[in-house]
Order: C-alpha cells, then sequence, then structure tokens
C-alpha cells in the first residue's frame, strides 16, 4: 500500500482525482458503540497467522464474558470487536499476549486512520529488575531506572512506594524494534551494582540482535564468525514464573499465553 501511495503521488492527477470527498462525522451510535469496544492487533510473526486458530486460542486465555470476533483485515492484523468494553480493557490492561509464543502486539482502535499507517512497533512489558539494593526498591528508583529503557507505565509497589521483594516490577512501554534491554549498572553509595532484567511473557526474540520485530527491514546484526561468537540474547531473558500481586490492572497476568 506503501509503494501505491507513493506512486500515486507522482502521477498526473485528473482533476475529479485529487478534489476532496469531504467524509462527514456523522457515524451511527450504534456504529460508535462497536469502535468503543474494539482493538487493532497484529500478530508478530513471519507466517500467516489462521484467524480461527488465534481467535479460538485467545478465547480460553482471556476467559471473559464472551469471546471475542476477530476480523481479519490484512496478513496477520485483525480487528477485535469486544462484546463490552469491560472486557476490551481488561484485555488491554493485560497486555503482552501471546499466541504460540509470538506476540499479539495491540493498538486502540482508531477508524480514521488507513491501515498501513497504524504502527506495531512499541508494547507494554513488565521488566523484573533483579540484584537490587532494598533502598533502589522503590517507585521512585523504578521510574529512573525503566525510563532507561522506555515510557513508565507503572511500577508495582505498596502504598508506601516500596516493592521490597526479590525483585522489583516495573511496567514499560517498548520500542519492539530495538534490541531487549539486557540490564543495568547503578552506582549506589560509591559502589557498582548490577542489575539484570528479565520480561514477563516475553515472545520470541532474534537471538542475534536481540529485536522483537524485524518487520521489512531483517535482522541489524551480522554475527563474523558466527561459530566461535558469544550468543548475546537467549530464553534467559524469559521471566519464568509470575508473582501473585493485588493491583486490579494485573488481573490477567499467568502462565498462559507465554
Amino acid at each position: 500500500m506503501e509503494v501505491l501511495e507513493d506512486k500515486w503521488k507522482k502521477l498526473r492527477l485528473l482533476e475529479e482525482e485529487v478534489s476532496d470527498i469531504i467524509i462527514e462525522d456523522n457515524v451511527s451510535e450504534e456504529l460508535r458503540y462497536k469502535e468503543q469496544r474494539s482493538l487493532v492487533g497484529r500478530m508478530v510473526s513471519s507466517r500467516t497467522i489462521s484467524r480461527e486458530a488465534l481467535e479460538a486460542t485467545m478465547a480460553k486465555i482471556w476467559r471473559i464474558n464472551k469471546a471475542a470476533k476477530f476480523m481479519k483485515v490484512s496478513m496477520n492484523i485483525f480487528v477485535l470487536v469486544f462484546e463490552n468494553q469491560e472486557d476490551k480493557l481488561r484485555v488491554w490492561a493485560g497486555r503482552p499476549w501471546l499466541f504460540d509464543n509470538n506476540m499479539l502486539a495491540l493498538r486502540e482502535f482508531e477508524a480514521h486512520i488507513p491501515l498501513h499507517r497504524i504502527s506495531f512497533d512499541h508494547e507494554s512489558f513488565w521488566i523484573r529488575m533483579h540484584n537490587l539494593p532494598l533502598s533502589c526498591m522503590t517507585k521512585e528508583r523504578g521510574v529512573q531506572i525503566g525510563s532507561t529503557v522506555g515510557k513508565v507505565e507503572e511500577v508495582d509497589v505498596q502504598d508506601d512506594g516500596y516493592g521490597w521483594g526479590s525483585y522489583l516490577r516495573v511496567r514499560v512501554y517498548m520500542n519492539l524494534t530495538q534490541p531487549l534491554a539486557r540490564d543495568r549498572t547503578l552506582e549506589v553509595k560509591g559502589e557498582s551494582v548490577w542489575v539484570p532484567f528479565s520480561y514477563e511473557k516475553m515472545p520470541r526474540i532474534c537471538f542475534s540482535c536481540g529485536c522483537i520485530v524485524h518487520w521489512t527491514n531483517g535482522c541489524c546484526s551480522v554475527l563474523e564468525d558466527s561459530e566461535n561468537k558469544e550468543v548475546q540474547y537467549g530464553a534467559w531473558l524469559r521471566a519464568t514464573q509470575f508473582q501473585r500481586v493485588k493491583n486490579s490492572s494485573n488481573f490477567f497476568r499467568r502462565e498462559e499465553g507465554g
């Protein structure tokens, strides 16, 4: 579609072809309500994903009031229509979602944007930050460290701002085309502290470059002498167990779906 749009810009168009058709915003209440309980999703996979298989599998994982309807609008891109807004919001809050260890990237439904202009290059992930000193397991430090990865959306702490435990959980809106952040190094009271990361519900990633998404550009990593080169990314970045939390936004976090 982008190629066709570029070609169209170079053509000598007729008057009726360049004249804008004004579209009035007079959508019926019924259609507007359908838009309000819909999301757009893209399966991050190089193979074509069956709509029927995806719809049936996610119905089992989500366990919402009524299974969402998946409507295919392009290769691996679907409009998801939920029975009500409550179901939509619960699924939205539980991101990311996996199908066969491939990520279903979700976006809010914006009916006025052409499909090829919708970006699926970002998604929210819960990152576990390990080996933190207790003094750094706070909301403030979670935001400080998480902001070096992406946009911090939430830090899983108690009402007093502390998140003492075996790790600190931070929800970050990340760029999927960039290598996963593996760790950070802190300086605390003059001492260097290594903080490794792990990701809850981490999908398949490229072990060469550490990216979740390649899209049309392919892998950005060129491995020289790959037989002797240490692999820089791997399944060890995936968190294997989920901590039970009281935050209602984490209601859907479980082992199902990855």
